[in-house]
């Protein structure tokens, strides 16, 4: 094998450029490289294969195989991240229906509430009205009520003063008491004997007490008097007479010869009961009705 090589040295010439020479150098001593591949038919032992032009192919295919990994990888990569972003959008979606069936129930429900909060409002309202109608029910009756028990107690007071009045005497007619006397006075000292009793001398105020009195049988004094002036009658308790119960042609005054009858006398000998008042002289003797409101 080195024969060869040696062989072709002297080809070289020296007069040529280092680059050049060592080109032709190189395409000589690879030129001959073809020589020393043993023939399989010669049956000699095999030299070291050369290598040198398989290396670009397996740089490819390295290459490639990079390549296609990579290639692999990335398409990988596109379907994971594309079943992810998918399945990120069916959540997304899943999530914006269960968010508007959410929407929709709790605005639903939302305005039921509403609506049975307005309800109950108006049952509220409508309850409190009623309570306060039911308050000023009750507060009237209470109020009915203490006037009533007040009633209650001064009937009973009444009463209690009628029943002992009526055992000393007394009678009663549309809430007065009436004493008669069994004895005559003067219209004065009749008075002062009502006064004593807690009364005064009766003052007819009408015509259905001119008819008690009339009925009680007596020619007796009363509380009628123009003694201050004449012709201006009043009653004891300062009042001026409106409505009188006069007998026929009175009062006169006792006439021209007698006159100075300045006090009324009820007179029950006559026809009509609302016509028996005389007037009298003050002086005179007569029976007395006393009254006493209860």
């Amino acid at each position: 094998m080195s024969e060869g090589v040696y062989e072709n040295a002297d080809g070289f010439e020296d007069n040529k450029s280092d680059a050049i020479k060592n080109t032709d150098i190189d395409d000589q001593l690879y030129g001959n490289v073809g020589a020393f591949k043993p023939s399989r038919s010669d049956g000699g032992v095999a030299s070291e294969p050369d290598s040198s032009g398989k290396r670009p192919f397996l740089v490819v295919a390295v290459v490639l195989g990079l390549l296609c990994v990579l290639l692999a990888g990335i398409i990988g990569l596109s379907v994971y991240y594309n079943r992810v972003i998918k399945d990120s959008e069916d959540k997304r979606n899943n999530l914006f229906q269960s968010f508007s069936l959410f929407k929709i129930n709790a605005t639903e429900e939302r305005d039921q509430l509403q609506t049975r909060y307005n309800n109950l409002t108006k049952e509220r309202d409508q309850i409190q009205t009623r309570y306060n109608n039911l308050t000023k029910e009750r507060d009237q009756i209470q109020t009915r009520y203490n006037i009533l028990t007040t009633e209650k107690g001064h009937i009973q007071a009444k009463l209690f003063v009628i029943e002992q009045h009526c055992q000393e005497g007394w009678r009663y007619f549309d809430s007065s008491l009436y004493f008669l006397s069994t004895e005559k006075k003067t219209w004065k000292q009749s008075r002062e004997d009502c006064k004593g009793r807690g009364a005064d001398l009766v003052i007819i105020n009408s015509r259905e007490e001119q008819t008690f009195v009339f009925n009680l049988h007596l020619r007796a004094w009363i509380g009628l008097t123009d003694s201050v002036t004449e012709g201006t009658w009043k009653w004891v308790d300062g009042t001026t007479l409106t409505t009188g119960y006069w007998g026929k042609g009175q009062p006169d005054n006792g006439g021209p010869l007698l006159g100075q009858e300045d006090c009324v006398e009820i007179y029950y000998g006559q026809a009509d009961p609302v016509q028996t008042w005389n007037d009298d002289k003050c002086g005179s003797n007569h029976d007395w009705i006393c009254e006493k409101e209860v």
